[in-house]
């Protein structure tokens, strides 16, 4: 990316810190694994006109909640725990919790995961709980009101869930969840500056979380680490959560490379599954993401994850305390993070993080085109060429034994007739492959275009099962473009 992009990105952070009214903002983009641009603006410490600089610790809030939840994924790795098992198998005091109805099922330690265990959304409280001690946790379990629904009926989003999550951690590991998280991932991550202890953060170059009433500043009161901190008590700062975006980002695409993170690639891509129902975004990010093109968002394990029609996969998770607001949006097929910090009870961050990827996108050149697997470019090839024999037979060698029969042969070279008559002769312009065994092509033609998708079976040698051909004569390509 160029200086002219990074100062417009600098520039966008700006107007919306002051649009905000935000004491100060510390924001990062990640591009190949490389922490590539960081802006800081305003204040971390107004008291004493300290301003943010490129190492102020920022909490984070319930961006923590993915760390947590690959920590769980990092056990179930190694054996020593079941997602599908009964949280009260791993967190004993839980067996004696009173279910929501008589005939509910067991909470799993996947329905903690992904926000369907039946408890009720909790942020506000959640906010100011940090702090909670080893036996007050265990006296909510025995006392409190948890359930909302019966598990396993709705997302709800809850800070209990992933609380339970931490006691998981430290039961199944033999440690407490912090020593576990640093051993895990902040040591081998080289994230020296970040912690749970925000105490400990605020003696360094740390940003003191501010409200803003009727024009008046006042500091947030700082919540302390506890027993619940996997569901929001991180602390961090732009260079160490670079380390972690990158680190996430690098298990795209999935491929034969040596493992070397501490966490296996696959483990980190089963972040993103959509495991929730889906549902729109503001569900869990507070409100609608401005300029939102997502088309369908879910929660996976820690993440969300949304189809964009501009920006393809995007994952993203915010994070809100009193004093602070945070959101870190990434794009694995382009191997970009953006992630923004400020020092303002629940600033909005996912606003301005949205923008600065679409700000990125319209900026960059088109990305390269995946390459087409040989199975595939072997079937393209051979539908190119009975196009130009018009005759499907041509093909047979790589069609699967269903393709034939589905369509019998007179009805298949009909519609090679109709298109070249339409369409005339062609050559292949490119293949978008979907994955290994399916794709698309486009052919350039003397009026027009032909767009074919393939589906391959899962033979031994992969054959055409699935072949659909659309003709996009001149006539047609213009009546589109003089329409946008």
């Amino acid at each position: 990316m160029s200086a002219k992009i990074f100062a417009e990105i600098d520039a966008a952070y700006a107007a919306f810190a002051q649009q905000e009214q935000l004491s100060g903002l510390a924001a990062g983009i990640v591009q190949d694994g490389q922490l590539a641009h960081v802006t800081t603006i305003g204040l971390a410490d107004r008291e004493a006109e300290r301003a943010v600089g490129r190492e102020t610790a920022f909490r984070i809030a319930s961006m923590t909640k993915n760390m947590t939840a690959l920590a769980i994924l990092s056990l179930r790795d190694q054996g020593r725990l079941a997602l599908d098992a009964p949280l009260a198998e791993y967190v004993p005091q839980f067996a004696k919790v009173r279910p929501a109805t008589l005939d509910s099922r067991p909470v799993s330690v996947r329905d903690l995961l992904t926000h369907v265990a039946g408890f009720v959304t909790d942020d506000p409280w959640g906010d100011r709980v940090l702090g909670m001690t080893p036996a007050e946790l265990d006296q909510l379990m025995a006392t409190g009101q948890l359930f909302a629904r019966p598990p396993g009926l709705a997302f709800e989003y809850s800070n209990l869930g992933y609380a339970l999550l931490g006691r998981v951690l430290s039961n199944v590991s033999g440690e407490p969840y912090q020593a576990y998280m640093r051993r895990t991932f902040l040591e081998p991550l080289g994230m020296a500056r970040t912690t749970f202890d925000a105490l400990e953060a605020s003696r360094h170059d740390f940003a003191w979380g501010y409200r803003l009433d009727d024009g008046a500043w006042s500091r947030e009161r700082l919540e302390p680490d506890g027993e619940v901190g996997a569901m929001g008590g991180l602390a961090t700062t732009v260079p160490d959560y670079a380390r972690y975006v990158a680190f996430l980002l690098g298990a795209w695409p999935a491929r034969d490379d040596a493992e070397i993170g501490p966490v296996r690639r696959s483990s980190v891509r089963e972040l993103a599954l959509w495991t929730a129902p889906p549902f729109l975004p503001e569900a869990v990010e507070g409100r609608a993401l401005a300029g939102s093109t997502a088309v369908g968002s879910a929660y996976g394990y820690g993440l969300m994850h949304s189809t964009d029609g501009l920006l393809g996969m995007r994952l993203h998770h915010s994070g809100g305390l009193p004093g602070y607001g945070s959101h870190v949006l990434m794009l694995p097929q382009r191997g970009w993070g953006v992630f923004a910090f400020a020092n303002g009870t629940y600033a909005p961050m996912s606003r301005i993080t949205l923008r600065v990827a679409e700000m990125l996108h319209a900026a960059a050149d088109r990305p390269a085109l995946a390459k087409p697997s040989a199975v595939l470019v072997r079937a393209v090839e051979a539908v190119v060429a009975a196009y130009g024999a018009g005759r499907i037979e041509t093909a047979e060698p790589v069609l699967a034994v269903n393709l034939l029969l589905d369509t019998p042969v007179r009805f298949r070279n009909a519609e090679l007739a109709d298109l070249k008559r339409r369409l005339g002769d062609g050559r292949l312009e490119r293949i978008e492959p979907i994955h290994a065994l399916a794709g698309h092509f486009t052919m350039t033609c003397l009026r027009g275009r032909l767009r074919g998708t393939i589906t391959l079976s899962p033979d031994a040698s992969p054959g055409i099962q699935k072949l659909v051909l659309t003709g996009e004569p001149i006539a047609e390509l213009v009546a589109v473009a003089e329409t946008a």
